[in-house]
């Protein structure tokens, strides 16, 4: 009999799921799987996991928010795992998942794993961290690790547009340079991202035409720090209207050195990454096999 290992965040997301582990498990069964359950207990669990116990299984899947996701990822690259990753979302926001166009139902989702192969899927690694889908500094990152869990449970996605409503009062100014392969970017920023998905922070959105999960390069936005309210409201609705020009650039990168950053935390996948001297980024093309 085929293994399958279950990984799972209880914590994450609407308590509503939680309900719908049983019937995620009765579909794996019924595909043939023997299914291994293992729960997150703390930080870090699912990477450890996944390096332990995935190369045992002939499935992987894992269920909580885009966290979760990560640190599963992060430990089947570490272990250099190969074995099949499937996700069943169950976060609060779900980015990568609605990127990837994924069923938030349990049932659904595990449907839909066990009747699809597996294809490449690029990674980012950012100093030696991976990521799945987006490395972010400036206004409403900080909303993706900072909103407490129990407010995230109770309200789900407006739990996040409810904290982060707080940054409008505390916008900062992102002094960076940006050295790529060809040219370099120097300046202020409001918001600067590093991202291989169609939405980030359930707010910004790309042109699914433009984003390829498999084709070697993230997508680089930044956008400059504006002269006043009026121009700072430009840039808002530019940004829905997904016009980049003007003070928003959007370039697809390979890889990626900022300096001057030593005092701006980031956000990796939602998760803080504290600020260093020096990021060096780059794509980990085809890094994990993951059903989507």
């Amino acid at each position: 009999m085929k293994k399958l290992l279950f990984i799972i965040n209880p914590k994450a997301g609407v308590k509503k799921n939680k309900n719908y582990i049983d019937d995620a498990i009765k579909v794996f069964e019924e595909a043939g799987y023997k299914v291994g359950v293992k729960f997150t207990k703390k930080r870090f669990d699912g990477t450890e996991i996944a390096k332990e116990y995935g190369a045992k299984a002939d499935m992987v899947v894992c269920m909580g928010g885009d966290g979760t996701l990560n640190e599963v990822v992060q430990g089947l690259i570490e272990g250099q795992v190969s074995t099949p990753l499937g996700y069943i979302p169950a976060g609060s926001t779900n980015d990568f998942a609605t990127s990837l166009g994924l069923k938030t139902d349990p049932k659904e989702e595990a449907e839909y794993i066990v009747s699809h192969e597996a294809k490449p899927l690029d990674m980012g690694m950012f100093n030696g961290s991976y990521f799945v889908y987006t490395a972010s500094a400036g206004i409403f990152t900080k909303t993706s690790y900072s909103t407490p869990q129990k407010m995230k449970n109770k309200l789900g996605h407006f739990a996040y547009i409810l904290h982060g409503s707080r940054e409008l009062f505390h916008i900062r100014r992102l002094k960076l340079k940006i050295e790529l392969e060809d040219e370099t970017y120097e300046g202020k920023y409001i918001f600067a991202a590093i991202n291989n998905a169609t939405k980030v922070g359930g707010i910004m959105k790309l042109d699914e035409n433009l984003v390829e999960f498999n084709d070697g390069v993230f997508e680089l936005m930044l956008v400059e720090f504006p002269k006043g309210l009026v121009e700072f409201m430009k840039l808002v609705v530019k940004i829905f209207k997904q016009e980049f020009t003007g003070k928003i650039t959007l370039k697809q990168i390979k890889q990626a050195r900022i300096t001057d950053c030593t005092d701006i935390d980031w956000s990796l996948d939602g998760e803080k990454e504290k600020g260093q001297p020096v990021v060096e980024f780059k794509v980990v093309h085809d890094a994990v096999n993951f059903i989507y």
